[in-house]
């Protein structure tokens, strides 16, 4: 049985975007927010769940030092109260650790020598909300 959400949006906006934010800062270089806060519904595409959340994107162009920068954010994020799971690819050219817990549905550091650089992607858990409701207040806000 599913619960329902009990945070703000507003907290859960926060928290993701926090944590982006902390997340790229320790880890340093030029980072670059690609999409988000992108507001985002529960509901699956059966209608289950309800409640929205927020997605952020950020990258940097450059590779960083990939087991410091896992190390790096092991330690932040399981002080923030968050399960690590380090991946890599056979031949180590995409590799990165995924977190979730404490607010956050999900969040990835992802590494790559193929030219892509480095991405921290999050998705906060669902928030109390209507997403029509807050699109609209969004949207009126620009």
């Amino acid at each position: 049985m599913e619960t329902e959400p009990t945070q703000t949006p507003e907290d859960a906006k926060r928290a993701v975007q926090q944590l982006v934010d902390d997340s790229a800062s320790a880890l340093g270089g030029n980072w670059t927010v690609e999409e988000g806060p992108r507001l985002g519904t529960c509901t699956d595409e059966r209608g289950n769940g309800e409640g929205v959340n927020y997605t952020i994107l950020s990258s940097r162009a450059e590779r960083g030092d990939i087991e410091t920068d896992v190390s790096t954010l092991t330690t932040l994020w399981k002080r923030a109260g968050l399960e690590t799971e380090p991946f890599t690819n056979g031949d180590g050219s995409y590799s990165g650790l995924n977190g979730r817990g404490s607010g956050i549905a999900n969040i990835s550091f992802n590494s790559s020598d193929l030219g892509g650089g480095d991405t921290i992607r999050a998705t906060s858990e669902c928030a109390a909300g209507d997403y029509v409701e807050l699109r609209e207040q969004e949207r009126g806000q620009r």
